[in-house]
C-alpha cells in the first residue's frame, strides 16, 4: 500500500563531544562517565590528527569508551578543502591502523560545496575523502563534516552522516545568528549537530538544549569553556547537562498514513494513521493532535509544555489500551470526549511503540501537528516532545517550529 512518511523534528538529543583531550586522560574519562544514555559520540584528537603514532593508553581509552556504547571518531582538519588530500588520506589511514574507531570528523569544511579546492570542486574533494573512509577502512562508517554554520543547500548531506550546522560563541550568538534553512526539515534530527561554547550558567544551558531541540538538532554539546580551546575539559555543569539529555523521554517519532483499500476478499479497509516512536521512559503516553493548524484553539494547558493547540488527544498505556478523545474544554481545562476510532497500541520491540487509529475519526483534516508525551504510572508527565508536522495526503506541509 502507498504510504506517506514525514521526517521528524528532534524529539530527543544526545551529546556529541568535541573531546580534544587524549582518550584515557582524566578529562576524557569524565566526559565518558555519563555513559551512552547521554553520550553518543566522542572525538579523539591527537595533535589535530597530525600525530599518527600509536599509543597503547589511547588505544585502551578508546576501547573502554566503545564498550560503553559510545562511538569514537578521529579528528582531521582539511583547511576548507585546500589541504593536500593525499596527506588527509594518510592521516585517515593512520587513525584506522592504530585504533578501532567508528569514523572520521573532518574539520574546517567550507559552507559552500561548489567552491574550488585542491582536488577540483570542494564537493568532489570531500566526496573522495568520505569514499576513502567508507570503502578502505575496517569499521569506518561515520563521516562528520563541520562547516560550523548553515549551508544554503543540502549538498553536503549526500556525503555526511552528520553535519555540524552551528558552532556558536555563547547563547546570544546562537539565538541571533543561527539562520535555519528550509531544507533542514527534509532530514531527521540525527543528521545535525549543534555546538555552543561560552555558555556560563545552568539556566543558559537549559535554553540552548531547548532551542537546539526546536531547531531539529539530534546532537548537541554545550560548555561554559571559552578561549582558544573550549573543548579541553568538561563544562562545570557536566553532570546536569548529561541528566538533562538522559531525562528526555521520546525519540524518533514517525507518522504514517495508509489510504483506504480492500483486502484479498474485497472487503473494504479503512484509511488508518499510525504513530511510532521509541519510548525511552514512561508507562503511559499521550499524543496531542492539532488538526486545524491553529495553536490558539484546542487544549493549551498552562505549563503543559505544548506548543500546539490540541484538538484531539490519543491516550495509551503499557497495559495495551488506547483511546482517541476530542477536546471539549475552553483552552486550559482538561475536558475531553471519547471518539470511536478503533485505536490500538502495539509494542513492536523493546521500547518501540506503535499507535494506530481510523483517519475518519479526525474528520476532513489533511495535515496536523503532533506532540508525544510520556508519563509515569501515576500520570505525572516525564517528557513532552517538540511539535512534529504530518501530512495525510502526501503534500508538503511545514510547521514553523522555531516560532511556536
Amino acid at each position: 500500500m502507498l504510504s506517506f512518511i514525514v521526517i521528524p523534528s528532534a524529539a530527543q538529543s544526545r551529546l556529541a563531544i568535541p573531546s580534544y583531550e587524549d582518550p584515557g586522560s582524566a578529562q576524557w574519562d569524565e566526559w565518558r562517565a555519563l555513559g551512552s544514555s547521554s553520550v553518543g559520540i566522542m572525538i579523539v584528537n591527537l595533535d589535530n590528527g597530525d600525530d599518527t603514532a600509536y599509543y597503547p593508553d589511547v588505544d585502551q581509552g578508546i576501547r573502554n569508551t566503545r564498550k560503553k556504547g559510545i562511538f569514537v571518531v578521529g579528528y582531521i582538519y582539511t583547511q576548507y578543502g585546500h589541504r593536500d588530500p593525499a596527506r588527509v588520506r594518510k592521516e585517515v589511514d593512520a587513525v584506522f591502523q592504530n585504533y578501532q574507531v567508528d569514523g572520521i570528523f573532518f574539520d574546517e569544511v567550507p559552507t559552500d560545496c561548489a567552491a574550488n579546492s585542491e582536488d577540483g570542486s570542494t564537493y568532489r574533494y570531500y566526496q573522495d575523502l568520505a569514499d576513502h573512509v567508507r570503502s578502505t577502512q575496517v569499521g569506518g562508517r561515520i563521516v562528520i563534516l563541520n562547516p560550523g554554520t548553515q549551508p544554503s543547500d543540502d549538498c553536503w548531506m549526500s556525503i555526511a552522516n552528520i553535519l555540524v550546522t552551528s558552532e556558536s560563541n555563547g547563547l546570544q550568538d546562537y539565538i541571533d545568528n543561527y539562520q535555519p534553512e528550509a531544507w533542514f526539515r527534509r532530514y531527521p534530527a540525527d543528521r545535525f549537530w549543534h555546538i555552543v561554547y561560552a555558555v556560563p550558567s545552568a539556566a543558559d544551558l537549559n535554553q540552548v538544549i531547548a532551542l537546539s531541540l526546536k531547531r531539529g538538532a539530534g546532537w548537541v554539546y554545550v560548555t561554559d569553556r571559552k578561549g582558544g580551546n573550549p573543548y579541553d575539559i568538561p563544562p562545570s555543569y557536566w553532570s546536569l547537562e548529561g541528566s538533562q539529555i538522559a531525562q528526555q523521554g521520546v525519540q524518533a517519532p514517525y507518522a504514517n498514513f495508509r489510504p483506504g483499500s480492500s483486502d484479498s476478499s474485497g472487503n473494504p479497509l479503512p484509511s488508518r494513521i499510525s504513530f511510532r516512536w521509541t519510548a525511552v521512559n514512561g508507562s503511559q503516553w499521550q499524543i496531542f493532535l492539532d488538526t486545524d493548524g491553529n495553536p490558539n484553539t484546542g487544549y493549551r494547558g498552562s505549563g503543559s509544555g505544548l506548543a500546539i493547540g490540541a484538538d484531539f488527544v490519543i491516550e495509551a498505556s503499557s497495559d495495551g489500551s488506547a483511546h482517541l478523545l476530542r477536546y471539549t474544554g475552553s483552552g486550559s481545562d482538561w475536558q475531553w470526549q471519547e471518539i470511536p476510532a478503533h485505536a490500538s497500541i502495539t509494542f513492536l520491540d523493546a521500547g518501540v511503540n506503535l499507535i494506530e487509529l481510523d483517519k475518519s475519526a479526525l474528520g476532513t483534516t489533511r495535515a496536523l501537528n503532533y506532540q508525544i508525551r510520556s508519563l509515569d504510572t501515576g500520570g505525572t508527565p516525564l517528557f513532552t516532545s517538540v511539535p512534529v508536522p504530518f501530512s495525510l495526503d502526501g503534500t508538503a506541509y511545514v510547521f514553523d517550529i522555531e516560532n511556536h
